[in-house]
């Protein structure tokens, strides 16, 4: 939870970090006014922020609309931070030969508040998958990337059943399942991953619709072979125990 009233606080700093979470993959492009809709802050700091914004090359303003893209300077920062994950060049392999091997969906998210952010996305070749792509945020709570990252925290007062549950889903299998928790047509597994002392709290996934895995194959084939993967890729940065 943000403490607005710590002096440290950057609250213009704060708003315009806000114009820009406010684009998603599914926007070519964005006006003032829904940015202010989805930001809920005032049309006039909007339109200061963005003209700031795309002096500074983090937006573009399109013409003759007065609509805004994301700039130069965004896109270098987004490719800077995440090729700064040295882990996810080892994870590639590793984890296009799982979605392959399973033909799902196999990706990996971060913390993102209250959302876990994919990261990177890895589909089997040749074959359809389910539509999640990189920037795509899931909900902490409710999808099996969220779940397996509250999981690995340590067990609070506050802790609800499920997180408490997924906690010995953990212990004992080394994953947490998510049978339509997200979305009732889709099933998936997660095994969140560590990669620094940073502590950063990431999560490896794999999922497809309910059709194509069931609770029994996730449960027995999908999920095991995803803690395969993770073990080889901690075995390749020498976090394996």
């Amino acid at each position: 939870m943000v403490d607005e009233t710590d002096r440290r606080y950057a609250a213009t700093l704060a708003k315009g970090l806000q114009v820009l979470r406010a684009f998603s993959q599914k926007d070519p492009s964005l006006g003032n006014r829904e940015i202010a809709r989805r930001t809920g802050l005032h049309s006039s700091t909007v339109s200061r922020l963005t003209y700031t914004l795309a002096k500074h090359g983090f937006l573009v303003q399109l013409q003759p609309s007065e609509a805004f893209r994301l700039g130069p300077a965004a896109i270098a920062l987004g490719y800077t931070a995440r090729e700064s994950f040295s882990f996810l060049s080892l994870a590639d392999p590793l984890m296009q030969a799982l979605a392959d091997d399973v033909s799902a969906l196999v990706a990996v998210g971060v913390q993102d508040g209250d959302a876990v952010m994919l990261a990177r996305v890895w589909r089997p070749v040749g074959r359809a998958a389910i539509w999640l792509q990189e920037g795509h945020r899931l909900p902490l709570d409710r999808s099996a990337a969220g779940r397996a990252i509250m999981a690995l925290a340590p067990q609070g007062p506050d802790d609800s059943p499920q997180t408490n549950a997924d906690r010995q889903a953990l212990l004992t299998r080394g994953c947490v399942d998510s049978i339509g928790s997200w979305n009732e047509d889709v099933n998936a597994c997660a095994v969140p991953f560590v990669p620094d002392q940073t502590g950063l709290p990431f999560a490896f996934l794999c999922g497809a619709m309910k059709s194509e895995m069931d609770a029994t194959r996730l449960s027995e084939q999908v999920g095991p072979k995803l803690i395969t993967k993770v073990n080889a890729l901690k075995a390749l940065l020498g976090l394996a125990h």
